[in-house]
């Protein structure tokens, strides 16, 4: 197949599953995203996967915190800065990090590797970046992607590991098809580890499912919203009037046009 390739990433398909015109609005619309709204999750979770980085790189946890330090202390990301509690909380992850750190006896590592699985006869590549890939001395291969959050959703943490996999696999392309990669799902704040041990056999279905989604995301014309509880943390919900109308929907959808206005409480006689 001749032409670019279609493009697709975890944060795209979760966006195309969850609403469709959310990707519209990502991929297709062609509009400037709106700026980002610092929240405490957001950027204690970036904080400390920029630390993580730099401890994987420098080895050194002096300098990681520093890099730490320095990312929560900046204007845009008051809310997480000295004197707040996530402050302090994202320090408390970052040291259970360093303990993470410390328990993986790996030969090599790499943090943030970016890269991607093309599969030009079906048209389509799959980016993905991998928190932490590491090599021990018998060969194996071991990916992690750190988790900051109070919930881990199992089927979400799969779908990233197995994305990670596929990467890992095409750009080391030395480790044979049947041996297994450990995928970790590693949250710092519970210490839970989800673990997936993946061939390239695993690799396959993945790419599989992804050429698929390809095929039904390139041949859907109608991107219509999905509003929900999602639509409080989409960047692009000002501009979605679907989202709009989800908090005063209830009075057209469940109301007759005689009902008479609700005054009283539920088990008051007098109302």
């Amino acid at each position: 197949m001749s032409g670019p390739l279609f493009q697709l990433s975890y944060s795209a398909v979760a966006a195309f599953n969850r609403c469709r015109k959310q990707y519209w609005f990502r991929k297709l619309s062609g509009l400037p995203p709106p700026p980002p709204v610092p929240t405490v999750p957001g950027c204690l979770g970036t904080g400390v996967h920029r630390a993580m980085k730099v401890l994987c790189e420098t080895g050194d946890p002096e300098t990681a915190a520093r890099a730490l330090d320095a990312y929560l202390r900046m204007p845009a990301h008051e809310c997480v800065g000295p004197g707040t509690p996530a402050f302090d909380d994202a320090f408390q992850l970052f040291q259970r990090g360093c303990a993470a750190h410390d328990s993986i006896a790996s030969e090599d590592r790499w943090a943030e590797l970016d890269t991607w699985a093309p599969w030009p006869s079906r048209g389509v590549t799959v980016t993905a970046r991998i928190d932490r890939v590491d090599r021990f001395a018998d060969g194996h291969y071991q990916v992690v992607d750190w988790k900051t959050g109070r919930y881990d959703y199992d089927d979400q943490t799969d779908a990233q590991l197995d994305i990670g996999h596929l990467a890992l696999r095409v750009s080391r392309r030395q480790i044979k098809h049947e041996a297994p990669v450990v995928a970790i799902g590693w949250n710092l704040r519970t210490g839970q580890q989800r673990v997936r041990r993946l061939t390239g056999g695993d690799a396959v279905g993945t790419m599989h499912y992804y050429a698929a989604l390809a095929q039904k995301i390139q041949s859907t014309a109608d991107f219509e919203a999905t509003p929900g509880a999602g639509c409080t943390f989409c960047d692009w919900r000002e501009r979605c009037a679907e989202a709009a109308e989800v908090d005063t929907a209830g009075d057209a959808l469940f109301e007759d046009d005689g009902d008479e206005p609700f005054e009283g409480e539920v088990g008051d006689e007098t109302a």
